[in-house]
């Protein structure tokens, strides 16, 4: 199933299938969560979806992302929330560059199923550092989910559900395979919006030529010394581009302007 207003992957179940695993009162729980995610206007709304869906989860902490791989299989994060993840995970798993070392995420951008941590761990060649520092954070289990954006084909979305003793089951498995593709309508609603207008985005020369050597790989100091100018003049050029971009770091930063035509993708 699928949604044609975004393209979005839906559900592998078929309808008598939840039957089986879900009572009346998590289908109306769900059918409430669902609602809520329809109308899903700002951040602050995205994050007060998590204490009903932990009516049907027994999670602690929470995050989405939207992204994708680029030509050279690294994830590109376009767009995330925070909802309730350790704030010293966060520092300390982006710091150390986990994103793109973790197996389960990789695991997400490439199947878009429903994984219990447990089990891709021991699918897959799972860092011990990364296990490591989820369980100083008491993530010692979880789940992730996510959608395809049919519309783009490479982009979707991942959703992180973990904690102390979340159990694999066949009901929780259930309810995120239902409930996770409105999520991802939901972040990408709220990715359009924050998205900024190419109309509104105006790039100087010295600005696109400093994207386009960020593109080819190239450092600040590489990039002074190809232009002839200072290396704090390049990085003041780099956060210009991505205030004006709405970016949090370089790789977003040419992610969102070959998307808007700012600069050429070859």
């Amino acid at each position: 199933m699928y949604d044609s207003r975004e393209g979005a992957i839906l559900s592998s179940y078929e309808p008598s299938e939840f039957r089986l695993h879900l009572s009346g009162n998590d289908s109306l729980t769900l059918l409430e969560l669902i609602h809520d995610c329809q109308s899903c206007n700002s951040k602050k709304d995205f994050i007060a979806l998590y204490p009903k869906l932990q009516e049907l989860l027994s999670f602690d902490y929470a995050n989405a992302i939207l992204g994708y791989y680029d030509d050279k299989a690294v994830i590109i994060s376009d767009f995330g929330i925070n909802v309730s993840m350790p704030k010293g995970w966060v520092t300390e798993y982006m710091s150390r560059n986990y994103l793109q070392q973790d197996a389960i995420v990789r695991e997400n951008f490439n199947t878009y199923k429903v994984q219990y941590w447990s089990d891709t761990k021991k699918k897959l060649n799972y860092s011990r550092d990364i296990d490591s520092l989820c369980k100083d954070f008491g993530m010692r289990e979880g789940y992730t989910h996510g959608s395809r954006l049919l519309a783009t084909g490479k982009h979707g979305s991942k959703f992180c559900f973990s904690g102390s003793s979340m159990k694999n089951e066949k009901r929780a498995a259930a309810i995120l395979d239902l409930v996770t593709p409105h999520l991802h309508l939901a972040l990408f609603h709220l990715f359009n919006n924050k998205r900024p207008d190419k109309k509104n985005v105006v790039l100087t020369i010295r600005e696109k030529e400093v994207l386009n050597w960020l593109k080819q790989g190239k450092t600040s100091w590489d990039i002074s010394v190809i232009l002839g100018i200072s290396g704090r003049t390049v990085n003041f050029h780099v956060y210009n581009i991505m205030e004006k971009l709405g970016a949090t770091n370089r790789p977003q930063a040419i992610a969102v302007a070959t998307r808007m035509g700012l600069i050429d993708f070859n």
